[in-house]
């Protein structure tokens, strides 16, 4: 009883933390993707600043040297998976509207600002105010994830808000933007798991296919070894036969 009271006052202590935190951090966040699951909880996502990942309220610009421009904090509690080349739906919630451009990219091994620049999902434009294209302030942006299965992949959303909604964002670098990703796992297609033997193996195999057993196989022009015996013994009987047959006429009294 006694440690149970002693950490009565820290659990709720660290309860009411998380809920401020979740309240602040709502209200100081400019987006917030539901789906697939963002890598950092809005809490701790701030006000989505940081590249490449959104991680802090500083650093909207990305004006870090490149080799800085990483995030290597996945989260495997976190992780969604989808099958390589499936086409999904990113949900996220647009808290304070700002024209410019939304920017979906791809990073198949990591979180790297250069890796993400080199694969761009999808680019499109995000107008003046706070409507999304799913009702209210919501937004639903379909994208066709990458072909290859990978392990250790992200998904980066970018929200581009300077003002300039005509240029696609090539590199984020230097445009006033916000980040959030989302740690992901693509895995292989159904073929990749081995196909059957083909009709030679199967031939091969005496017809079972899967190798088990023993196969026999009768050679053109050659009988088996049980209809070989079967003739045999059908010569012997035929030749006792005849053999008694001819002992009784010998033994017959001559008339």
């Amino acid at each position: 009883m006694l440690n149970q009271r002693r950490t009565m006052p820290n659990q709720l202590a660290w309860a009411t933390t998380v809920l401020v935190l979740g309240v602040s951090g709502s209200a100081a966040a400019h987006m917030d993707m539901s789906f697939p699951t963002a890598r950092y909880p809005i809490a701790l996502g701030d006000e989505n600043k940081a590249c490449p990942c959104g991680v802090g309220g500083t650093n909207r610009t990305c004006d870090i040297p490149v080799a800085q421009q990483v995030d290597n904090n996945r989260d495997e509690s976190r992780v969604t998976t989808f099958q390589a080349g499936e086409t999904i739906t990113l949900v996220f919630d647009e808290y304070i509207g700002h024209a410019g451009r939304w920017r979906v990219a791809f990073d198949p091994d990591g979180a790297e600002t250069a890796d993400f620049n080199a694969n761009i999902l999808l680019d499109v434009v995000d107008p003046a105010g706070g409507a999304g294209n799913a009702g209210g302030s919501m937004w639903n942006l379909e994208v066709t994830l990458p072909n290859t299965p990978c392990d250790n992949c992200t998904l980066q959303l970018v929200q581009m808000m300077d003002g300039n909604t005509a240029d696609p964002v090539p590199d984020p670098t230097g445009r006033s933007s916000y980040y959030q990703c989302a740690d992901i796992v693509l895995l292989g297609s159904d073929e990749d798991a081995g196909a059957p033997p083909d009709a030679g193996e199967a031939q091969a195999d005496g017809g079972l296919g899967d190798g088990a057993g023993c196969s026999h196989t009768v050679a053109a022009g050659t009988a088996s070894r049980p209809a070989l015996l079967v003739v045999l013994g059908g010569v012997f009987v035929l030749g006792w036969r005849r053999r008694r047959g001819a002992n009784r006429a010998a033994s017959l009294p001559v008339r």
